[in-house]
Formats: structure tokens, sequence, C-alpha cells
């Protein structure tokens, strides 16, 4: 601050302005303390909210539909060096014995013995195709025309087969090795040799001989009685012997009797539920610590008396102790699991009667009764339309919602124009075949050159189509539907479509090429107490508009065909909302970005705070604006006073001289 202490009246200038200001000062002060506060008590805030994501996010487990912590199930084997096993969420508990009398192998087939690897070979073209997939083309000129050329080129261009030098011991020369990426016996590999004849030096390599290893198949016999089932399938990975359940086989033992065991994975479901109590435990904790008042220090939290905080508070109870509307009465409460509220209103955990429930030992208790009084669920009186589904926007039902269907989703086939002749022969002049499926254009297939029936014929194209490598993730049922070929779409709805089917081969089997054929999604609404709630359709799935009042995101999936659906009702739905389930909705609430109660306290803690800061410019500037007047005043003072000064020593001077 500019001084002007004492230059004439020897006044202490500065600690008087000051004083007189004080008052703005501790103005200012005050404020700020006030503001502590108030941000205190928004950290304190966002506390809650941070513990509010974090017990939602532990809840998922317990609330989902698909993958949900009560759906698991475990598979153990009592020889894993033989097998192990990993069971599905679709997996059926019961036990099993199993015998691998093989394992699947890849073929490998080898040339004959050559001189030297880098010796030369003669040129042209070689196809190699495995089993029923694409074949690849490859081309040998004077660029790759040696051993090592041509494995580098099939390494390079081939996504089945792999190829490789191997010394021949026994001849004193390297052979190449084919082997191909897919066992069983169904993707033997197949040469097509057109390479030129030995000549000047040059080698044809000869993939004609005994194979090196035979293709096989894994064969897994179940059971050990007369009637014991024998199936075999071309890879290790089985899947489809036991119901949503995979064997890894990794040896054969034909006298070695493997149990399989399949069971519910009731630790990860208790692991969820005790998860969920500890998170929701360590929110009430937090909210009480921050609202208490301590006696001994005579201070409270920084959110005691915050009315927003105690409706929380009362709102979780509440939504913890209160029956879930629509279930069965033998459990729709967390007490009947072993589930109760202290006196705190914390939740504690009776660890054997939640074991006793999760294990399936409660009379008339299922793992699908307790995940119901946790997560939303569904349960139709129509076995074609599931409960996939829904959010924290779907109303649970007071009434049964009912489901009416105006069109079953369908799939996209397309029919032969003309009859398939009984004995069909494929050779070089029509083994062409290409289409577009589900939206995906397929390469030129090149289907294997035979004579084949009818049904032959098209196990064959159904084959190579599946197996293309630009059409992977999607697939195509090939049948004789009254002699004409007709292909299937395995996607149902819009997506489905078949088309452009080209190539030489069209006119053999029945196509002019103008065919075409699209799916159809499925189409309805729901009734809610007689008032239509619409819906849109995707594929088999059909799901309420997000405006609904009531079925906003409900998505069921509809399996019904076009036969089974008529005018009216099909279905009755009963959807409830299971403990959890309403706590996550509560929570989309008052977390809610736009009209959530955090985002309303957190805004009027910002312009509590800023109400504040505005309060504190304004003091500041009067302050400012005071002292500058008073430095005014004062200099203006101290002027006079030297004015004074001046004159009085004139006068005395002039008085001395008279």
């Amino acid at each position: 601050m500019f001084s002007i202490d004492g230059l004439v009246s020897g006044l202490d200038t500065t600690s008087i302005i000051e004083g007189l200001v004080s008052l703005q000062e501790s103005q200012v002060e005050r404020l700020t303390a006030r503001k502590a506060v108030v941000i205190g008590e928004q950290t304190a805030f966002q506390g809650i909210e941070a513990r509010v994501l974090s017990l939602r996010s532990t809840m998922s487990r317990l609330n989902r539909t698909t993958g949900s912590a009560f759906e698991k199930s475990i598979g153990t084997s009592s020889d894993e060096s033989i097998l192990t096993v990993n069971a599905g969420e679709g997996a059926i508990p019961g036990s099993y014995v199993v015998k691998v009398n093989s394992l699947a192998k890849a073929h490998q087939i080898g040339s004959q013995s050559i001189d030297d690897s880098v010796a030369g070979i003669t040129t042209g073209d070689i196809s190699i195709r495995i089993g029923d997939r694409p074949a690849t083309n490859i081309t040998i000129n004077d660029s790759n025309n040696s051993v090592d050329g041509l494995v580098e080129a099939i390494n390079a261009q081939s996504d089945d087969v792999n190829a490789s030098v191997i010394h021949d011991q026994a001849n004193g020369g390297q052979r190449i090795l084919l082997t191909s990426r897919h066992t069983g016996k169904s993707n033997e590999i197949v040469v097509e040799n057109n390479l030129a004849a030995d000549a000047n030096g040059l080698v044809r390599p000869d993939f004609s001989g005994a194979a090196v290893q035979d293709a096989s198949n894994a064969q897994i016999q179940l059971g050990d009685g007369a009637g014991a089932i024998i199936a075999e399938f071309d890879t290790n990975s089985i899947e489809g012997l036991i119901e949503d359940v995979t064997l890894e086989v990794t040896k054969a033992d034909v006298d070695q009797d493997i149990t399989i065991n399949v069971s519910r994975d009731t630790e990860s479901a208790t692991t969820a539920i005790q998860d969920f109590v500890d998170e929701y435990n360590s929110l009430i904790s937090y909210i009480d610590d921050q609202t208490q008042f301590n006696v001994e220090t005579g201070f409270g939290g920084p959110l005691l008396g915050n009315r927003n905080v105690s409706n929380i508070r009362n709102k979780l109870s509440a939504l913890v102790t209160e029956p879930v509307a629509g279930l069965d009465s033998s459990l729709n409460r967390f007490s009947q699991l072993g589930i109760e509220i202290d006196f705190k209103g914390k939740l504690t955990v009776d660890s054997a009667k939640l074991s006793q429930a999760v294990n399936g030992e409660l009379d008339g208790i299922e793992s699908s009764d307790i995940q119901r009084l946790f997560g939303l669920g569904g349960s139709s009186d129509q076995s074609g339309v599931e409960f996939l589904l829904g959010s924290t926007r779907t109303q649970s039902s007071t009434n049964d919602y009912q489901v009416d269907i105006l069109q079953a989703a369908e799939r996209a086939t397309v029919s032969a124009t003309t009859d398939l002749a009984s004995q069909i022969t494929i050779d070089g002049t029509n083994n062409q075949l290409s289409l577009s499926l589900d939206g995906l254009d397929s390469e030129t297939l090149q289907l294997t050159s035979g004579t084949y029936t009818q049904q032959e014929l098209a196990d064959l194209i159904e084959s190579q189509i599946n197996h293309s490598d630009a059409l992977r993730g999607s697939e195509i049922n090939v049948a004789i539907n009254a002699g004409k070929l007709e292909l299937t779409s395995q996607r149902y709805g819009l997506s489905s479509e078949i088309s452009n089917i080209a190539g030489s081969a069209i006119a053999t089997l029945g196509f002019t090429g103008s065919e075409s054929g699209q799916g159809k999604d499925v189409a309805g609404s729901y009734i809610v107490d007689g008032e239509i709630e619409t819906a849109t359709g995707s594929g088999r799935v059909l799901m309420g508009d997000a405006d609904n009042a009531n079925t906003a995101d409900l998505q069921l999936r509809i399996l019904l065909d076009p036969s089974q659906v008529s005018d009216g009702v099909e279905a009755n739905l009963s959807v409830t909302r299971g403990i959890t389930s309403k706590l996550d909705q509560y929570f989309g609430d008052i977390v809610d970005p736009d009209v959530g109660t955090m985002k309303t306290v957190n805004e009027d803690f910002d312009l509590r705070a800023e109400s504040i800061d505005d309060s504190i410019a304004r003091v500041n500037a009067i302050s400012e604006s005071k002292k500058a007047y008073l430095i005014e005043e004062f200099t203006a003072l101290e002027r006079a006073l030297s004015s004074l000064q001046t004159t009085s020593s004139f006068l005395t001077s002039q008085l001395g001289s008279i």
C-alpha cells in the first residue's frame, strides 16, 4: 500500500487506514471460512456419489439377466491329463462317465525326397484344398521355383495349410511336409498338381504318396453299458456331446473311465452377494460418519442435517427391507435368504442359511428364484416368448403385460428355379460359385469335382459356403425341397439376405442368378392395462420404445414361427424387479446427469460457493475503494499541513525582520 506516514503530521497513517478497513477484512475472513465449510460439505457429498457408483458396479453381477452370478456352472474331470471340462451358463448339473478312444489329428502329406532344399522345381500351378474348404491356387514361376520358394508361397497364401522342409535322413534329402491346420477326417489335404514334369534338372514335387499322418477324428464314448453313446468330432475341443459343456481332450486311453461332474458355481453367487453386502454397508457407514454429531468434541459431520442425505439413507433402508412385488411369498424378502438388517441399518449375512439357499438345499427355492429376488426378471406363459433384459426405465408389472406379435421373424430363403438332376457331375467347367450372404460377398468358391447325389451336393455346397473366409460369421443351410436346391440364411431379420448368386455352377445347380431373398424382423407391441406401448423388432428381439411409460427397453426373444402368430395376444408376461435391481433403478435416478439428485445438489453447492465468492469480491472492492479514499484524504491533509507550515515559516520570518 502507498505510504504517506508522518510526512508532515507525524501520524501513523498506515495503521490508521488499516484500522478503518479492518471491518471489511474480517468480513472476508468469515466469508472464506463459510466457503471452506461449503466445499467440505460438497466433498463429503461427492464421497457418497463415488460409493453409490461402486455399489452399483458390484450389483451388476446380481442384476444381469445373462451372465448372472447365479447362472454360472463349473465342470470337473477326474483326470485332467486326459480331458478338461468347461461348463457354460446353460449346462445342466449332472455326472457323466466317458472314455477318450482317440484324438483328432491333422492330415500330413509329404513330397518325395529332393536332393537339396534349394534345388530348383518345375513351374506351373498347384492347388491345395482342405476338405470342402476353398482351394488355394499357387503359381510357381522363375521367381520362386525352389523348394524354399514353394514352401514360402504356400505359407503366405494359404490359411488352411502349413508347409515346412523336413530332413529325410533315410534318403539323405529334403521333403516338403504339408500339414492341415484343421484336424479331423473331413479335413484331408487334396493337392491338384499342375506343375510341369521333371526336366533340365528341375524336379516336380510329388505329393501323391502315402500320408505321413492320417487325418482322424476324436472319438468319445459316453457311458459303458450296452447302449453307450459313441460320438466322433473333427476337433479335440468337443462341443455338443453334453449341452453347453466343452471338453478339451489331450490324450486317448480306451481303458480309462473319466468322470465328469457339472454343477452350479455356488461360490460365485455367494461371493457376489457378500460383495454387495460389504459395499452396501460401506456406503451406510460413510453416510453415518458424515452425518453424526460428536458429543465429546461438540462438532457434527459435514453433512449433519442435510435433508438430501437423510432421504437417501432412508430410501436405502426401505428398499432392502420391503418385499419384492410379484414374487412368491416363499422368497420375496432378503431375510428369507439369511440377509437381515441390524439396528445400525447395516446388512448382516447368515452364511449357513445363504449357503443352503444357493446350494438348492431349501425346499421349493431354485437358483432362478434367488436371481429374481435380486435382479430384473420376467416370466412368460408362452415358451416361444422369452424375457431377455430391461433397463432402469423398465417398470415391474402390477398386472401381466400382454405381448401382441404381428409378425414373426424370418430368415432369407432362396429356391432354385429348376430341379436338380438325380446325379450331378461337378468338374472344371461348372465348379465355380459365389453369392452375397447377410450383406457379405463371398470369394469365388471352387466346388470339389466329383459326381454327387442331390443330398451330397447340398451338403458339399453348405460346407464350402460355411467355410468361406469372406463370409465368416454368417452361415447358410442348404437343403433339397421338392427336387430343388434351397438356400436359407441362419440369421433372422432384415439383415438376413441372399443374393447375387453367380459362377459357372449356377445352371447345373438350377439357379438363373436373379434369385434373391430377405428375412423379416419380428414386429409387435406391448399392452399394459389396456394401453398399447410400441416396440421395435430387430431379428427375433422385440424391444419396447424408449419413451414407453412401463416397457421402455424391455427386450424379449420371440421364437414363434409365422404359423404361431394370430390375431390377438400371443403371451402374458410378468416382470419383477428384485431388491438390487430396485436399488440400481433408484441409483440411476439420483445419478442422472440431467435431473438426478447428485447433479442438483452439487449444483447447489457450486452456487453457494459462487455466491460467497461474489460476496468476497464485493467486500474486497469496497475495502480497496475505502483505502483509496482514505489515502487521498490523508494525502490532502499532509498537503494542507505542509502549506500551513510554509505559511507559518514565512510569517515568522517577516515578523522577525520587522
